[in-house]
């Protein structure tokens, strides 16, 4: 079964950030990186805040038709399904980082 972790990760690795070990939300790169990806915003270092970039990846998906009612909060599964869809990636169960050694 894939988790929200694992759809997480796959995002990650098709935005070009790395994966991680342990269940996080996206950081503020992260976010930034997938703005960049769905061609919200020109770059990865972003001036932003966290919550204004949930809200524009949410209408670049099409999860929300303007960005006022877009909520600002986490990703849920079906929504991190959505931008994994959107980004062409297929995520896999158990997708974790390659060991450093």
């Amino acid at each position: 079964m894939v988790t929200k972790h694992d759809i997480r990760n796959g995002i990650r690795g098709g935005v070009g950030r790395f994966k991680r070990e342990v269940t996080a939300s996206f950081t503020k790169e992260e976010l930034g990186a997938l703005r960049a990806e769905l061609g919200v915003g020109d770059t990865t270092d972003p001036t932003e805040s966290t919550a204004t970039m949930r809200r524009q990846v949410r209408v670049a998906v099409g999860l929300a038709e303007e960005l006022d009612e877009a909520p600002d909060g986490a990703f849920s599964k079906s929504e991190l399904e959505a931008i994994a869809a959107a980004i062409g990636v297929d995520p896999v169960s158990g997708d974790e980082p390659e060991p450093l050694f």
